[in-house]
């Protein structure tokens, strides 16, 4: 038997042909590797951000624009709170509002009184209002009456609005101020605590 010599080219080729084709099966097992590794820290990643959204949403507030909530009560309305703005934290049960305006309609007769502030928050009980605290030139009208005070809170269990602070009252003929005020919203008493001063002026509607 003849042995033929092997061609020195087909050698060559036949070995580049070879780590070309490793090359690829290495470069694929390497890319699938990657592949599943990065699969792996997106997945923990997510489970790490969906443990913090846990975590820190009961925090986030709902931002709500042209607030409005209104009580009924055997179809009467009983109050009605509007705001340019609220944001409403659930753990809390809070709202914060941004230019509040509450009305409350009086059982007897139906009639108006008002309260309003720069800003205020909003303590809730399911959906039943507990306190509104307003701050920053909070006005209270009362028919003929205006009493402007820095803070005022209602409260709903007492149906009684409160200032701590200098009170002046405004009215047809008087303007008296005072520190410390309690108001009772039902029959529409006006109480100012202490240091109270009080001026008489002339009725301008009658004069006129």
């Amino acid at each position: 038997m003849v042995a033929l010599a092997a061609d020195p080219e087909a050698i060559v080729m036949r070995r580049t042909r070879l780590r070309a084709a490793l090359l690829v099966v290495v470069s694929a097992a390497l890319a699938g590797i990657a592949y599943l590794v990065s699969r792996n820290v997106i997945a923990r990643r997510a489970r790490g951000l969906e443990a913090l959204g846990r975590d820190f949403l009961p925090q986030v507030a709902q931002r709500i624009q042209n607030f409005h909530r209104v009580k009924v009560e055997h179809g009467r309305t009983v109050w009605e709170i509007t705001a340019r703005e609220a944001q409403y934290f659930e753990q809390d049960s809070q709202i914060v509002v941004v230019e509040p305006r509450m009305t409350f309609f009086l059982k007897e007769d139906g009639r108006p009184a008002h309260v309003a502030g720069a800003e205020g928050r909003l303590t809730l009980e399911g959906r039943e209002l507990v306190r509104l605290t307003l701050k920053g030139n909070v006005a209270v009208q009362l028919d003929d009456m205006e009493l402007h005070t820095d803070e005022a809170t209602y409260d709903r269990s007492r149906d009684l609005i409160t200032a701590p602070g200098l009170v002046t009252l405004r009215g047809r003929t008087l303007t008296v101020q005072g520190h410390g005020m309690e108001v009772d919203v039902g029959p529409q008493h006006v109480r100012l605590l202490d240091d109270v001063h009080t001026r008489v002026e002339k009725d301008a509607a009658s004069a006129s």
